[in-house]
């Protein structure tokens, strides 16, 4: 059959889609960029915030949606606030919705699912019911933390359709990572500099170095050193995925010095609950990669591992402020079983659960003015909080999730555990990832903020849609053996 351009002149030629976007884009861009300028002299903050978001509308759907979710990613642990909520939860309503009619239109590929669906849609329809339990004066702000948790579930489905193969594990990666960099260099401010700390604050970044009676604990733009610390003790593992993928000497030299920084943040929170976290998921990091680990290679690693411990610890303690870490680990007291600094609000927390235990009290609680002043009854635990928000039945659903995702990443680590490629260092490593955030989740709950909970969402995706690459990926490589067998035979 002819194309159907076969009987034009040579000279022309049908305009291609990318290139009407191409002008279309810069078009746009050159209107916004003239309306902008005349905002230098006379500046009107609605005129340029209304910009700003047309801007986005376009690039959104312009944009290939992997650019799109790159940027969300990226701004997660600094969310500006709004009059409509935060930046990032604006974000991911419109680049959700945007993606939705690129898959409509055909230009996005078809969506998969996570095999969370039914569980998430229980939480959904328990989170509705809870509302009833809310105090009048408290509903807006449950509704706000009700759009927060639906945001966290549209970047769960963004990511997860995201990462289909290795190369788009790696670009969510990168992502992260640049962030990281972002959040580690406030951190490092407010540890050596606190002085000029506050120069974020022209960006709208917030900074957060606490006192306490041991010294300064570091938290950095979460305000809150053990939701920082937490941060750090998951990013430790998803640095070491670039330090051991990298095939040439010099590239893991750039990598190395950034997962020193990462131990050394973590040292500067000095948080008991996240050191131990991060023990733990190296226990069981070592016992699921047993057949991958080259121990002569180990062991060296594991010296300078100590090494930036014991150096870091001696730095912070001599030229810094901060609280020290081992000392409060030499300080912990166990009361009836629990730690001293849970044991009170665990049993507090666990009678006002009492109250209401099958419908919660609804998607809002009110933590205090900070993390000094927080009420005694706080839930400091995923479990009760979730049981706390949505009653008991909602907490036992989620826990659900969570042991689905961690059951799929062990299944899929189990299935490299005896190859040595960057696709089976990734999913051991975010396996481990995965039980490093349940350990700790014992003592806290990523819930308490909106940038911890879009984190934690993002992090169940990238898992989630890591395994099921490499499940599928080992197989196919299952099924060719066969055959080639078969051949064979």
């Amino acid at each position: 059959m002819k194309s159907p351009f076969s009987g034009l002149p040579d000279r022309v030629r049908p305009t291609r889609p990318e290139v009407v976007a191409l002008g279309l884009s810069l078009f746009i861009a050159g209107v916004l960029g003239f309306v902008l300028a005349g905002q230098i002299l006379s500046p009107n903050k609605r005129v340029i915030e209304a910009l700003m978001g047309i801007a986005v509308l376009v690039a959104a759907f312009m944009l290939p949606s992997r650019y799109s979710v790159a940027f969300m990613l990226f701004i997660i642990p600094f969310p500006q606030n709004t009059t409509m909520g935060s930046t990032t939860v604006i974000f991911s309503y419109i680049i959700f919705a945007f993606w939705l009619l690129r898959v409509a239109l055909g230009y996005e590929r078809k969506p998969i699912g996570g095999g969370i669906e039914k569980p998430l849609v229980v939480i959904f329809l328990l989170f509705i019911l809870s509302f009833t339990q809310v105090a009048p004066g408290e509903m807006d702000e449950a509704i706000k933390r009700f759009r927060i948790f639906v945001s966290s579930i549209f970047i769960f489905y963004l990511v997860l359709n995201l990462v289909r193969t290795e190369r788009d594990i790696r670009f969510v990666l990168n992502a992260l990572i640049a962030s990281f960099f972002f959040v580690a260099i406030v951190a490092m401010t407010e540890i050596w500099f606190p002085g000029f700390a506050h120069i974020f604050s022209v960006l709208r970044v917030k900074t957060s170095q606490m006192e306490t009676l041991q010294g300064v604990r570091v938290g950095s733009v979460f305000g809150d050193y053990e939701m920082f610390a937490e941060y750090l003790a998951i990013f430790i593992p998803m640095l070491l995925i670039r330090v051991v993928s990298e095939r040439v000497f010099l590239r893991q030299i750039i990598w190395l010095p950034t997962l020193m920084l990462a131990i050394m943040l973590l040292l500067a929170t000095a948080t008991r609950g996240a050191f131990l976290s991060l023990i733990a998921g190296v226990v069981y990091l070592t016992w699921i990669a047993r057949r991958i680990l080259n121990y002569q290679k180990m062991l060296p690693v594991l010296i300078g591992v100590l090494a930036v411990f014991y150096v870091s610890s001696i730095v912070l303690n001599q030229y810094t402020s901060t609280a020290s870490l081992f000392g409060r680990l030499g300080e912990t007291k166990l009361v009836r079983g629990m730690p001293e600094t849970r044991a009170r609000v665990w049993s507090e927390a666990w009678e006002k659960i009492k109250e209401k235990p099958w419908l919660g009290h609804g998607p809002y609680y009110f933590a205090g003015v900070d993390e000094r002043n927080v009420r005694h009854w706080y839930p400091h635990s995923l479990f009760l909080f979730y049981a706390y928000l949505v009653g008991i039945p909602g907490a036992l659903v989620f826990y659900y999730i969570l042991l689905f995702a961690l059951r799929k990443s062990i299944l899929a680590a189990k299935a490299y555990a005896s190859r040595r490629t960057d696709l089976a260092y990734t999913v051991v490593l975010l396996s481990a990832v995965m039980v490093i955030f349940l350990v700790d989740e014992i003592k806290i709950s990523f819930m308490r903020y909106e940038n911890t909970q879009q984190f934690t969402w993002t992090m169940l995706a990238l898992l989630i849609g890591s395994s099921r690459i490499a499940l599928l990926t080992a197989e196919w490589e299952k099924k060719r053996k066969e055959r080639n067998d078969a051949a064979l035979g």
